[in-house]
């Protein structure tokens, strides 16, 4: 099983608003972690980077028992504020 990020986020930089599907975050880093007591579950940091270089987003989420069990708020670094958010992430 693996985590893909769905729906989207705008982010506004100077008086540009950028809207950024899901689909466009990649995978950046992603680990099977175990629990204890035969317990394991799946981390993903998914990352997107602006092609003009004036910020990136970063958003995590983790699969435990065949579910999302939780999605982080996605955080900006760089240029810009992020005005509304529409994401989460999907068992794939």
């Amino acid at each position: 099983m693996g985590l893909k990020i769905v729906g989207s986020i705008s982010v506004k930089i100077d008086d540009d608003v950028v809207k950024i599907p899901g689909k466009e975050f990649g995978i950046e880093e992603s680990d099977n972690r175990h629990l204890g007591d035969g317990d394991h579950q799946y981390e993903a940091l998914f990352m997107y980077f602006d092609p003009d270089n004036r910020f990136k987003l970063m958003i995590q989420a983790v699969e435990y028992e065949g579910q999302v069990s939780q999605v982080s708020r996605p955080s900006l670094e760089g240029d810009g504020r992020i005005l509304e958010d529409e994401l989460d992430a999907e068992i794939c």
